[in-house]
């Protein structure tokens, strides 16, 4: 049944994408659906700066909670280097 619902559906973006080439012409239609692709690679654009801030940003407080661990002072410092040590692997 739900097949049968979703093939129905398509026919019917089938029927509607011909009646806008019909009623507009091809170069029209295709230049309104180059238009839609574009913005969506603008929005991944977009997307993949954002991941990158977030990523250099990340590494930041990364290499700042490193440099605070090491130069931690007292037997405090030396539990929270033991504590990165076995949290590191391959250390």
């Amino acid at each position: 049944m739900a097949e049968v619902a979703r093939l129905s559906r398509e026919l019917d973006e089938a029927r509607a994408r011909l009646a806008q080439i019909e009623k507009h012409g091809i170069a029209k239609v295709t230049a309104q659906r180059l238009a839609a692709l574009e913005e969506g690679q603008q929005v991944a654009r977009g997307q993949a700066v954002d991941a990158a801030l977030a990523k250099s940003k990340a590494e930041a407080e990364l290499r700042s909670l490193r440099k605070a661990i090491t130069e931690a002072p007292g037997p405090l410092g030396w539990l929270l280097r033991r504590a990165a040590r076995r949290l590191t692997p391959g250390a």
